[in-house]
């Protein structure tokens, strides 16, 4: 009896592990790599640069269309009884990596113009702002009162930040889109429906972004000049670069990802930005977050608030853009 409770106590029953489907592996393995990447911002100086932080972005691209995303750290590795499936994963998560390929270090120009373009002039990204100014970009939305939420935070703090909408998203909540328009926010586009273009054919390509495009101009009145890829996917790819420079839109990419899809946990959300951004070259950037999630509501406020209580200064992709144009701006870079 003895030898059996402590069989109990030290040898989790069968029931105690997960379901081991592929959804629950991918979740597990996405896990590891986040924890992998958190730990090499203290050591990486562009952690964003790396292999690792591909398979992330592969990780999610799969999950999304494939699966189901689970709340970080919710599973672990002990979880796993079935390591064939596993490493099969963990291929399918390197076979997408290979697809994301991007490029996002500062320009080595003498002078530095953005432009729609499918060359470099056609890419802006966080390392090529200037020192000191942080653009808070948010991704995925509108989703009704949490955007809203987010809105009415910025606003009242005097913060304007860009908003990457999906324009069966801005369909959906059309009062949202008019929410985020009359407290000033910028809008820019981030595809129909967040598919991954790297592998995208034309009539995909079209709908993606010239159809996107038109009918989130037609819904806000507005020109739309800034285009985000999904999951950074296809940045170098001229099929897809020439589509968005042919409708007069630049690519923006980041330098800070939060990875608030996946971690539910403000402080940790908030930690990993901190950590980012101390490492960028410039100390400034392009930071990512998601305005559909309830975590980065609370996240997106703390980090503002304490970039704000260290006179940060905090503008538009739009209006940086102005300013590295030579263009009047309301930015006010110091």
């Amino acid at each position: 009896m003895k030898r059996l409770l402590i069989l109990l106590l030290f040898c989790p029953p069968f029931f105690a592990y997960g379901s081991n489907t592929k959804s629950d592996l991918l979740n597990i393995y996405i896990d590891q790599l986040i924890n992998e990447f958190d730990k090499s911002l203290v050591l990486t100086q562009y952690p964003l640069t790396s292999s690792l932080y591909r398979k992330i972005l592969a990780g999610r691209s799969l999950l999304e269309n494939q699966y189901t995303i689970e709340e970080y750290g919710k599973k672990s590795l002990v979880n796993i009884d079935n390591l064939n499936i596993y490493h099969q994963i963990i291929k399918e998560v390197e076979e997408e990596a290979q697809k994301i390929n991007f490029d996002f270090q500062a320009q080595k120009s003498k002078k530095l113009y953005i432009y729609p373009s499918e060359g470099p002039d056609g890419n802006l990204t966080g390392n090529t702002y200037p020192k000191g100014v942080w653009s808070l970009t948010f991704d995925d939305g509108p989703r009704g009162e949490r955007t809203q939420k987010v809105v009415e935070q910025l606003y009242s703090s005097g913060v304007k930040a860009t908003f990457f909408m999906l324009t069966s998203q801005a369909k959906r909540y059309p009062k949202t889109v008019d929410f985020v328009l009359d407290h000033q926010m910028e809008i820019a586009l981030h595809s129909y429906t967040h598919a991954n273009l790297s592998k995208a054919d034309e009539k995909t390509l079209m709908y993606e972004i010239e159809d996107a495009l038109k009918d989130l101009q037609e819904l806000t009145y507005t020109s739309v000049g800034f285009f985000r890829l999904p999951y950074g996917a296809g940045t170098r790819l001229r099929s897809v670069r020439e589509t968005i420079a042919n409708k007069k839109m630049v690519h923006v990419f980041w330098n800070v990802d939060t990875l608030d899809w996946k971690d539910k946990d403000p402080k940790s959300i908030v930690n990993r930005a901190k950590l980012q951004m101390s490492a960028t070259p410039k100390q400034s950037g392009i930071i990512l977050f998601h305005d559909i999630h309830a975590q980065t509501v609370i996240a997106s406020k703390s980090l503002m608030d304490d970039m704000l209580a260290n006179q940060l200064t905090l503008c538009t992709v739009g209006e940086v853009t102005k300013y590295i144009n030579g263009e009047e701006s309301d930015c006010p870079v110091k």
